[in-house]
């Protein structure tokens, strides 16, 4: 019985493990992450067996995929702007107006814009406080309740055979 009990359960988490993976390596969260970054994040998703049952792991930013990113608190090494760039060229956006001094703006200037907002004031989703649904999408109280049915469905078999045996 506990080894037709791994057994599902470890189904259950390769089929949540895919799910996340496609969620983060296919969603646009409105964070500007080129699709190389979500795709990396996506391959950091895992899942491991412990003493008590299992559990689920991603990689140090995977929340951020979930909830945004908060105003910069230190110095960065320019990775935001970085990515903006990158996600700008990837989908094609073509920046409008000028800058001060009436000049168009390009692509490293909406970047920089873009940027400097998000360290100013974090990412739409932090700023909304608006979670992306990329991960709680798949696993939320829903998914729980349906893991705990999964696994509880053997024993419960078992018991009703029991108690219809031991009434005959």
């Amino acid at each position: 019985m506990l080894l037709a009990s791994r057994i599902r359960l470890e189904k259950k988490a390769k089929e949540w493990v895919a799910a996340l993976q496609k969620s983060i390596a296919q969603t646009d969260t409105g964070q500007y992450l080129p699709r190389a970054e979500r795709e990396a994040m996506a391959a950091t998703v895992g899942y491991a067996f412990t003493d008590t049952g299992f559990e689920l792991f991603g990689g140090q930013y995977i929340w951020t995929y979930e909830y945004g990113r908060g105003p910069t608190v230190n110095d960065g090494d320019g990775a935001v702007r970085r990515y903006v760039r990158r996600y700008i060229d990837e989908e094609g956006m073509v920046p409008k107006g000028q800058d001060k001094n009436g000049m168009p703006i390009d692509e490293d200037t909406l970047a920089f814009f873009i940027s400097r907002k998000i360290h100013e004031t974090g990412s739409k989703p932090w700023r909304n406080n608006q979670p992306t649904g990329v991960l709680s999408g798949i696993i939320n109280d829903e998914a729980v309740v349906g893991l705990e049915q999964l696994l509880s469905e053997p024993y419960a078999i078992e018991i009703a055979q029991y108690l219809t045996k031991a009434a005959a």
